[in-house]
């Protein structure tokens, strides 16, 4: 497994990177929150840890910018305190971080430019749409988008999606999915286009 360490201080970056090893998994360190979107359209990584100072000195376009990616992936803020690393956000310890990140297929996010579109479709795991659902893009790029779903999906897994204006038909696959529930996350599914 590789995690992404982001932390313009160099000690709080190798303390990191160190307590990582320790489990026995990789890291990649960076500086500033602007080299991370370059780091995950080359590298499979399966969560990112942010240093909460390196965070906040960030300027808002760099925020803006990850604050999508980070959405993707497990991630958490960090603090130094008292000789210990402080973790924020999801995994309050650093071993439940790391279980999190465990669970997750490392991925590498889309090199082509992410277009926010709404468009109507119906939704099927067959192509005869038996119980389609009825569903709409939150983003759409060259390969693939996103699809607002709260029905249960499986990575992998072929899906039918036919406009609701025109009927026409595109084939995709799951590459990946966020369960409904989980209120930090918008609910529904990764797509590639077949």
């Amino acid at each position: 497994m590789k995690l992404v360490i982001i932390a313009n201080d160099t000690d709080i970056r190798q303390k990191v990177a160190a307590a990582i090893a320790m489990v026995g998994d990789e890291s990649i360190a960076l500086t500033a929150l602007a080299d991370l979107p370059e780091l995950l359209k080359k590298v499979p990584v399966s969560g990112i840890i942010i240093e909460l100072a390196t965070s906040a000195r960030a300027n808002p376009r760099e925020k803006q910018e990850t604050n999508t990616l980070l959405q993707l992936y497990p991630n958490t803020k960090v603090r130094w305190t008292n000789d210990e690393l402080v973790f924020f956000g999801q995994g309050a310890t650093f071993k439940e971080f790391i279980q999190d990140c465990r669970s997750f297929t490392p991925r590498t996010v889309r090199k082509t430019e992410r277009r926010i579109r709404h468009i109507a479709f119906l939704l099927a795991d067959n192509r005869e749409f038996e119980h389609a659902e009825k569903v709409v893009t939150l983003n759409i790029s060259d390969g693939g988008c996103f699809v607002f779903s709260t029905k249960d999906w499986h990575v992998g897994e072929k899906v039918w999606l036919q406009f609701a204006d025109n009927k026409s038909v595109i084939t995709g696959t799951v590459r990946w999915w966020q369960p409904w529930g989980n209120n930090k996350k918008m609910p529904g599914i990764g797509i590639c286009f077949d």
